[in-house]
């Protein structure tokens, strides 16, 4: 045999036995290699660690939907006591008791609630303006009144029954939500979840929406606004007119005791008045507005098919994190003012559904804590099937109502860590597809086992039309 050839055997040899050893030492130390016979086996399985985040919103199909308005984030006055000098407002119960109104000697007492004009009706005086007074004054508008027209020297006490003003609500997931009371003027977020029962442990935010001070021209007339002509409040200017008619003949210029201050001048001459000078407002050429700077009006945007104009804030949301706060953090602990509402937000619950080459395939529920995304519904799923092919995984999602849509998402690369993993929303449908190479990669697996000796399964799938039928024993006939 030829040297040169026998040098070349040997080299064959040699490589043949180190590629054996190679094998051999990956199969006793367990190598971390992708199986390309069973594309259902995913996962990352490197040494070196890696981050990427969890979708919660999937944006080519997903708008990016604002569930609260915009958020603001706790200011230093949200953490200071509230003022809560009660003021009576529309819907009060009052308790009016007055000494020896009709009977020497005794107390007539009468309960009455605030209209919602603002006013109180008692008998004897009609309608008095009751709303945003203070129990104390309302006390000395009734002892004014009674002085001048019923009683001398008359004993006057109030008492607020029920009042509506100080009430703020509590909503969302809770176990007691519903309307309350504010008597506490520091009472904070953490004791008023308590007095509603407690969140659940789930909670992730917590929103308090806070009204804001409104123009005057919105308030109700008690709080400043704009009200008809119904009885004066006390402290407004009081005009007598005959006082003023008799002023008017006097030519006497001297100011007169409980004459408004404002008829209390010096008398002028007319003939020292100068004319009015009246100025010319300027010339405006009307093609050189611009309507769009008007920060005042409206306008219609064609490509946003929508109106935009000045924005009328009326509240302020207040977004607070609860962990942080249920965990000491007191700078989340705000203080509960009156009208606030208070809405507790937790985990969503529904049901998802998946099939397809999935061991397990059904209905599944949201669990009420931790994240539910894709990779972890599979695994709660028992597993893809074994014609499962990661990379074709369908998500059907609702994104509007009675709309739905689709996207093709890639499971093995999501569990390889090359790509973000999707939380699950309520009513998500999963369907894991497969392809033509699936069944015969089945095949293949099942053909080659340690257990058979490396040997198709031909008792198993073929074995009676290529052995035929096993023997019958005739020994026991």
């Amino acid at each position: 045999m030829n040297q040169s050839l026998i040098v070349e055997r040997s080299g064959i040899l040699r490589h043949l036995f180190l590629l054996v050893m190679a094998i051999g030492f990956c199969l006793i130390s367990g190598c971390e290699v992708d199986s390309f016979f069973d594309p259902s086996r995913t996962g990352r399985f490197e040494f070196t660690p890696t981050t990427i985040p969890i979708l919660d919103r999937i944006d080519v199909i997903e708008a990016d939907e604002e569930r609260w308005a915009r958020t603001t984030g706790v200011r230093s006055d949200d953490l200071l006591p509230s003022d809560l000098t009660y003021y009576m407002a529309a819907g009060d119960i009052i308790t009016i008791e007055i000494f020896e109104l009709h009977i020497e000697g005794q107390w007539a007492r009468m309960t009455r609630r605030i209209d919602a004009g603002g006013f109180l009706r008692v008998p004897e005086l009609g309608d008095i303006a009751a709303a945003g007074l203070m129990a104390q004054e309302l006390e000395d508008v009734l002892r004014d009144r009674l002085a001048k027209e019923i009683i001398q020297n008359p004993q006057v006490d109030v008492v607020v029954e029920e009042f509506s003003a100080f009430t703020y609500t509590a909503y969302g997931m809770l176990q007691s939500p519903g309307v309350y009371t504010l008597r506490n003027p520091d009472l904070r977020l953490l004791d008023m979840l308590a007095i509603a029962g407690g969140v659940p442990r789930t909670t992730k935010k917590v929103y308090v929406v806070r009204e804001l001070a409104l123009s005057q021209e919105v308030k109700p007339s008690w709080e400043g606004g704009p009200r008809p002509d119904m009885p004066s409040r006390p402290g407004d200017d009081q005009i007598d007119i005959d006082e003023l008619i008799k002023q008017l003949e006097n030519k006497d210029s001297r100011p007169r005791p409980g004459v408004s201050r404002q008829f209390q001048q010096t008398p002028v001459d007319i003939e020292d008045l100068d004319p009015i000078q009246i100025a010319q407002p300027p010339v405006v050429d009307i093609e050189e507005v611009d309507p769009t700077k008007r920060q005042d009006a409206f306008r219609y945007d064609p490509e946003k098919d929508e109106w935009e104009g000045p924005e009328l804030m009326l509240e302020r949301v207040i977004e607070i994190p609860y962990k942080r706060l249920s965990r000491g953090d007191s700078s989340y602990n705000i203080v509960i003012r009156p009208n606030d509402r208070i809405y507790v937000e937790g985990a969503e619950v529904g049901v998802i559904y998946i099939d397809g080459e999935v061991n397990r395939p059904g209905v599944y529920n949201l669990p009420e804590s931790g994240q539910f995304t894709l990779s972890r519904l599979i695994a709660a799923a028992g597993g893809l099937g074994p014609l499962a092919i990661p990379e074709r995984v369908d998500l059907t999602r609702v994104v509007r109502e009675n709309l739905e849509a689709t996207i093709r998402l890639n499971l093995a690369a999501i569990r390889q860590r090359t790509e973000p993993d999707i939380l699950l929303k309520p009513d998500d449908h999963i369907i894991i597809g497969t392809s033509w190479i699936a069944a015969p990669l089945a095949v293949m697996r099942n053909g080659f086992r340690s257990t058979y000796g490396f040997g198709f399964l031909l008792d198993r799938n073929f074995g009676n039309d290529v052995f035929g039928a096993p023997p019958v024993n005739f020994v026991n006939r």
